[in-house]
């Protein structure tokens, strides 16, 4: 028996509900489902909830910086005014920005995110905005991913279940690049992001027929995201004619598959560098905390809609 809003709202404890991420129903007392690891306390967070429910997923490359940046646009999101809020539905949300903040707070930047899809943090808030004559509600959705699990993914489709299922959920979708590598690597990143942007419109059943119109106009809103912008000021000062220069391969993709998309640069840090110790192993550290473009990708998907 599927537990209903009503009987959730009402106090009862919820029977059995359905995993928010696959829709595999859970049984009673387990920890996280077995189709694809999502939290089973996410679930039912979920199921608590009336009104709409958007999953908007954060994906990119290995370092791009998704786990510092979902923090912290938590941590402004809890901070907002009623113009554009978002506040955490349970405790467990509060993990990933707590985990981010800590350490910032120490001039470091967080852990990578193991591979482990037991070990992924996930955040569920709910976004609520003011608008001329009423509030809108909007529940965000988004685990933390591990860059190595989603590049195994993209090569190997169900490697990662939960990858492809929140995909396929998402109405929205933020693809994180690293502004320096993009500038300074070569091709590595604008390759990496275009085999991302191709798995997300195979999930989506998208194709880059431009003339099929049809099928774009309902692909999901694609926000592209040039992080870590205090050392490459260039993304910044215009994000479109950066990624025209630099990510052509992804520029174009974009232009032709998805009708909803754009570029946007952000950065965590106002400045920072490269320590050595004395092994020789390199540590790039914030000298200061100055978030810039955070929460405007959010706000252009939502606002989408």
């Amino acid at each position: 028996m599927i537990a209903t809003t009503n009987q959730v709202n009402a106090g009862f404890p919820p029977i059995t509900v359905d995993c928010a991420c696959c829709d595999q129903r859970l049984p009673d007392r387990v920890e996280y489902c077995a189709e694809c690891s999502t939290p089973a306390s996410l679930s039912h967070a979920v199921a608590k909830r009336v009104g709409t429910q958007s999953f908007v997923s954060v994906l990119g490359a290995s370092n791009a910086g998704k786990t510092v940046y979902l923090g912290l646009l938590l941590d402004i999101l809890s901070k907002g005014t009623d113009a554009f809020r978002g506040l955490p539905t349970s405790a467990f949300s509060i993990d990933l920005q707590e985990q981010v903040i800590t350490a910032l707070e120490g001039r470091v930047f967080p852990d990578k995110t193991p591979s482990e899809a037991d070990a992924w943090k996930w955040l569920h808030c709910q976004i609520s905005m003011a608008e001329k004559k009423k509030q809108r509600n909007v529940d965000l959705v988004s685990p933390d991913f591990a860059g190595e699990a989603i590049s195994l993914e993209i090569d190997q489709t169900g490697t990662y279940p939960a990858i492809g299922h929140v995909v396929k959920k998402s109405s929205g979708i933020l693809i994180l690049c690293d502004s320096m590598r993009v500038r300074d690597a070569g091709s590595g990143e604008d390759l990496f992001a275009t085999k991302l942007a191709s798995y997300i419109a195979q999930a989506h059943g998208l194709t880059s027929d431009h003339g099929n119109s049809r099928s774009r106009k309902h692909g999901p809103r694609i926000a592209i995201v040039f992080t870590k912008c205090d050392g490459c000021p260039e993304a910044t000062e215009d994000p479109s004619r950066f990624a025209a220069n630099n990510t052509s391969r992804l520029f174009e993709y974009c232009r032709r598959t998805f009708s909803q998309h754009a570029f946007f640069a952000a950065s965590v840090a106002g400045s920072s560098g490269i320590l050595a110790d004395e092994t020789g192993r390199q540590m790039r550290i914030p000298f200061h905390i100055q978030p810039r473009g955070i929460i405007e990708p959010l706000q252009w998907i939502v606002n989408q809609g």
